[in-house]
């Protein structure tokens, strides 16, 4: 009798702790101990194959991303300006209906707008030790030093302008464009900024990522920025950098640039701000 006993207690055990495991791999959160930095972390890991939309809502103001089964963390700007934010999680149900998963609200106050756009966010994502973050250390430190041996000045930085050039020449000159890769892309598709580095060639969605997170790494803030120019027919990508020595945003497309190059044509660094019509940033 006491091992019949036993039996039913150990199954009754090991059925709690598969029960315990499986729900602390299927983990559903909304992070917001940083949302005064301009970030808010969201976590899914329900291992659901249906598509996921994360909902970041002020007031009036609504902006959408895609989610995915993630055991990490994802970050997502919070740049709809100070008040109170609702972050929400809805799965689909079928065809266009969604039904919400979790749903959170709670108060930002940013001291500073820019710092939103210095965040890692899903979109432009980077760790200190990505390959992309590590050149662009490499690069700017090469520059620096050259920069003080030609005016034999070892006292002498780059200027924001400078390090905001010495990345986006790297951009431009290295990465081209991939025009098949958009024909094989899912919906979901998020660009990976050591893999461009990699293959040397991208979408200008990579392209954008790639300067942006190179930028943020650096203490430069960068916004993705997307919707339509005169010079292409279809959505685009492109960034806008805040020159602190200026005290402006300058819009850069190193897409555009890349392409003008690579047919020895003319280009400029700063874009025309009325030939592009931006419908997100981030």
């Amino acid at each position: 009798m006491k091992k019949v006993v036993f039996l039913i207690f150990s199954v009754i055990f090991l059925f709690l702790i598969s029960e315990t495991t499986t729900l602390a791999a299927s983990i559903v959160d909304v992070d917001s101990s940083q949302a005064n930095e301009g970030i808010v972390r969201v976590k899914f890991n329900t291992g659901t194959t249906k598509k996921v939309k994360v909902l970041i809502s002020k007031g009036e103001q609504r902006v959408q991303y895609n989610l995915s089964n993630s055991e990490a963390y994802i970050g997502f700007p919070l740049q709809l300006g100070d008040g109170t934010y609702t972050v929400g999680i809805y799965e689909n149900t079928t065809d266009s209906k969604y039904r919400a998963v979790h749903t959170k609200s709670f108060n930002v106050t940013i001291t500073d707008v820019k710092k939103v756009y210095l965040n890692s966010v899903q979109e432009i994502s980077w760790r200190k030790d990505s390959q992309a973050v590590l050149l662009a250390g490499r690069l700017l430190q090469e520059a620096t030093l050259r920069k003080q041996q030609n005016h034999k000045n070892t006292t002498l930085q780059l200027t924001d302008r400078e390090k905001v050039n010495v990345l986006y020449s790297y951009v431009v000159n290295n990465i081209t464009y991939d025009y098949n890769k958009i024909k094989t892309l899912n919906y979901d598709y998020l660009p990976n900024i050591d893999k461009t580095i990699l293959d040397k060639s991208g979408i200008c969605y990579d392209y954008s990522a790639l300067l942006g997170a190179m930028l943020r790494s650096q203490g430069i803030p960068t916004k993705m920025a997307k919707g339509y120019t005169t010079w292409t027919s279809v959505y685009h990508a492109w960034n806008e950098v805040y020159i602190a020595s200026e005290n402006r945003w300058v819009v850069v497309d190193s897409t555009y640039d890349a392409y003008m190059k690579k047919n020895n044509q003319l280009y400029a660094f700063e874009k025309d701000t009325n030939v592009y019509q931006k419908v997100k940033e981030l």
